[in-house]
């Protein structure tokens, strides 16, 4: 949850299913939900956000390439809008899934999905559909392209990521919660790696898939 407590405004990013905990936490600090983001099609859990948004009002949030139904707003790279005072700008990352997203809130910090993880990247191969060859490679490329972006940015920038170590959805992520820009370029080997390697690796010794991730993503996506 971010939120503003001059305006009352709160916005919630990737809600887990069990919304109780935002509507309270809303209610408490008396917020309003006015907005509702996913920064991708989940496939590990199943997403709070649509159910979030009808019940509050809010406005659904996600990338344009999204299959998810009932999105409000379609995001594209660049975007801008606020929260209150609290500025988010949207930077496009596919390779996880086609329509991920990381936010940049404030010039200081991103919320980076399942992108970046502290300790490891995102897996490239969770799709709904059967894989043709050279699609998991060409996942992966993009990923590559969208972390080389997330690196031009200063190394103070601190990463709030969507997972850490137990998730299925990256192979070496870290018990650790955040992290910065900098760190990851020291401690996370995916990030020094030139683009052959690192497609090598994404698309490479993958933990076992989620369960029933196929089914989860459908419901995500709205089709339950």
């Amino acid at each position: 949850m971010v939120g503003c407590t001059t305006e009352n405004t709160v916005a919630v990013i990737d809600p887990q299913i069990d919304i109780e905990l935002y509507m309270k936490t809303a209610e408490r600090h008396k917020l309003s939900i006015d907005i509702v983001i996913d920064t991708h099609t989940h496939a590990d859990h199943q997403s709070g956000a649509r159910k979030l948004a009808k019940l509050t009002g809010a406005k659904l949030f996600m990338h344009k390439n999204s299959e998810v139904n009932g999105v409000d707003q379609k995001l594209v790279d660049s975007n801008k809008f606020y929260i209150g005072n609290r500025h988010f700008q949207v930077i496009s990352t596919p390779g996880h899934t086609s329509d991920g997203i990381t936010l940049y809130v404030d010039d200081w910090y991103l919320l980076t999905g399942d992108t970046l993880f502290v300790g490891d990247v995102g897996r490239v191969d969770l799709a709904l559909g059967r894989l043709e060859e050279g699609v998991v490679e060409a996942n992966a490329a993009k990923l590559y392209g969208s972390i080389q972006k997330l690196l031009r940015l200063p190394e103070w920038t601190e990463v709030y990521p969507g997972h850490f170590a137990g998730s299925a959805c990256g192979k070496g992520m870290s018990g650790k919660m955040i992290s910065t820009l900098g760190r990851e370029r020291k401690k996370n080997s995916a990030l020094s790696m030139a683009k052959a390697e690192f497609i090598k690796y994404v698309t490479s010794n993958q933990p076992d898939m989620p369960n029933d991730y196929k089914k989860t993503k459908l419901a995500n996506v709205g089709e339950d």
